[in-house]
């Protein structure tokens, strides 16, 4: 296969695989804080994600808040990713290392993920908080800016409290989910 054809499938893959693990990642965060079932934005994500969660719901039960048939086809989805990345790329994955590469890659798109909507619920306060759409966002922000927001009350009425949450989680990627993926890849591709 030539070099060109081989990189655009490896980035058709990471793309389409990436896009959806990003949206089974909001899917568990909304079944977690109980979002608004009948929110457009709540549907719009179990509508998307619904195929292949309800076979894996027959077969694993929810354990309290959290939505296991979810996370596990996130696990699998990550796993199933780096092996057909890796074995385009290189060869036959280590099984200990695609593990470790997948989990680290699941942490890392919860980062991302929770980086992202804070930083648009910080956007959609300033330009437009009434939204519908600012709702959800609180929602499911709420688990992590809460904390953040007792310890760092408003100044002026100005809420700051996105300014450390945002530092905190890319420093949590760049301290631990970062030498974790190096860690999985070195011993993939060993």
């Amino acid at each position: 296969m030539s070099s060109a054809l081989n990189n655009s499938l490896l980035f058709l893959i990471n793309t389409v695989f990436d896009l959806y693990l990003f949206v089974l990642v909001i899917r568990l965060v909304l079944v977690w804080i109980r979002a608004d079932y009948y929110h457009p934005a709540t549907q719009f994500i179990i509508k998307l994600t619904q195929v292949l969660i309800t076979p894996l719901r027959r077969v694993l039960p929810n354990i309290k808040k959290l939505e296991t048939a979810t996370l596990v086809l996130i696990l699998l989805l990550e796993i199933l990713k780096y092996f057909l990345i890796i074995s385009l790329s290189i060869g036959m994955p280590n099984i200990l290392g695609l593990a470790i590469l997948a989990v680290a890659d699941v942490i890392k798109t919860f980062v991302n993920t929770f980086f992202y909507a804070i930083l648009i619920q910080a956007v959609l306060s300033w330009i437009q908080p009434y939204s519908p759409m600012a709702e959800v966002l609180y929602r499911f922000t709420s688990p992590l800016m809460r904390p953040i927001q007792r310890l760092i009350p408003p100044v002026a009425n100005f809420d700051i409290s996105p300014i450390p949450a945002m530092i905190g989680l890319q420093l949590l990627l760049m301290l631990a989910v970062n030498p974790l993926m190096g860690l999985g890849l070195n011993l993939a591709i060993a």
